[in-house]
Order: structure tokens, then sequence, then C-alpha cells
């Protein structure tokens, strides 16, 4: 089968938020991991609330409006400059290692490559920039076109409508599970990138395959260019299995 081209989200899967820890640290913020994680859990739910509202705010307000809440819940005080100097932090994330050699093997082989993001243009552009990695995408895709985040079966069209393809030509890849199986449900050939070690989610249906980094995203292109990859199941970890019908 035909690869139209290779998708990936941008933020955790590219990008490494947890480099926000250095940022959260240096304005004397205890625990910053800690406080990361929580920031980043309640970025993602005030996506999702603003989806499931039909009440659609840019990705930057909801960072910001997380940063916010998060710093009342776990009562840390930050001057107004600061919070908007962490929010401005997140279009400066360095790439992942295996970021660069990933995407510059898959070019090299011809296979045309997309982000497919949460972020606004302006700042995932601007992150990817930062990264050093932006040459090598052929589109940045953002839900900022349809007004609605995903796992919303409108933002994964986005790929479909600029590829000119059917879903089952695209491989998408997420290390969020809840965007992986999003992607899976809307039809993508999805590879969880499970660079946390988490375990699999529940809900079917599951990603094809799990990768616990880029450097082996490679062969399962290769697989679905020839038809050979097949889907598997997920164990208790995370972990792959054979498939049981």
């Amino acid at each position: 089968m035909r690869v139209a081209a290779a998708v990936f989200d941008l933020y955790g899967t590219l990008l490494a938020i947890d480099s926000m820890s250095a940022h959260v640290a240096r304005a004397n913020v205890a625990d910053a991991d800690a406080f990361v994680r929580d920031w980043r859990r309640k970025q993602l739910e005030y996506a999702f609330l603003s989806s499931l509202a039909n009440a659609y705010r840019d990705f930057d307000e909801l960072t910001a409006l997380a940063l916010e809440q998060t710093c009342a819940a776990r009562g840390v005080s930050l001057a107004t400059a600061v919070q908007a100097a962490l929010v401005d932090a997140w279009r400066t994330m360095p790439a992942y290692d295996d970021v660069a050699p990933a995407l510059g093997a898959l070019a090299a082989r011809g296979v045309p490559l997309a982000v497919l993001t949460n972020g606004t243009p302006a700042s995932a552009q601007a992150a990817l920039a930062s990264a050093g990695v932006r040459g090598l995408l052929t589109a940045v895709l953002s839900v900022e076109s349809v007004r609605a985040y995903k796992p919303d079966p409108r933002v994964y069209a986005l790929a479909t409508a600029r590829f000119n393809c059917a879903p089952r030509e695209i491989v998408f890849v997420s290390s969020n599970p809840w965007d992986a199986w999003g992607a899976a449900r809307f039809g993508f050939r999805v590879a969880w990138c499970n660079r946390a070690r988490g375990v699999a989610e529940t809900l079917l249906p599951a990603p094809e395959t799990t990768i616990s980094g880029l450097e082996e995203l490679g062969a399962f292109v290769g697989a679905a260019e020839t038809g050979d990859a097949q889907p598997t199941s997920y164990g208790p970890a995370g972990g792959t299995t054979d498939a049981v019908e």
C-alpha cells in the first residue's frame, strides 16, 4: 500500500515537554517536574473541554490559562511577566535526539512528512524552527483550521485532505495514547511512540504498533509500504503481543 505521508504529533512526540522543568525551576518553583506534569494535564483538559463545549480557544490561550490554574492549585505565586515567559518557552522546546535522524531517513526515502498539532500555527512553526527540524517537513497542520482539538475526527481529516489520500495511506505517530486512539479510530495506521513506558489504553481500536522511540519507525513505515505490517494488541504494561482474533 502507498504511504502518502508520515504525520506526527508535535508536543511530547517530536518536542520534549519535560524540558519545561528547567524553565519552571528557574522561576523558583519547587518540584518542577510535578508542576510541569500538572500544567500539561490541565492544558489537555482545557482543550478537551473547549472542544466538547464548542467553545474553542487557541492552544496558546489554554496553555496560559492552564498555567494560571496550576499555580493556584499548587499555591505558587508567579509574576505576570514570568508566566508569560513560561508560556513563550513552549516555542523553544528541543527535539528529542531521535527526531532529526528519523525524519531525515524518511525524507531521504521520499516519504512526505507533516506535523498535525493542537498548537497554533505560529507557535508550532516557531517551535519546529527553534528545534532545527522545520526544513524536513512538508506541512505543518494545526487544529486552528477546524477550531476543535484532537481527537475530533475533523482534525485528522486535515491530513487526508492535505495529501489527498485515504486514511489508511497515512502513517500517524503520537506519544499521547489518547491521540493514538483517535487516529486509529479515524483509520490511520498508527504507531504509538511510548516514550514514557506507559500502560496502553484499553479503549479500542488499538494502535497498529508500539515503538519506544522514532529510531524504530522506519521499519514500520517500510512494512506499511509493502503491505507487511500487522496489527498488534497490547499487554498490561504497554508492550506488544501477537494479535488474537
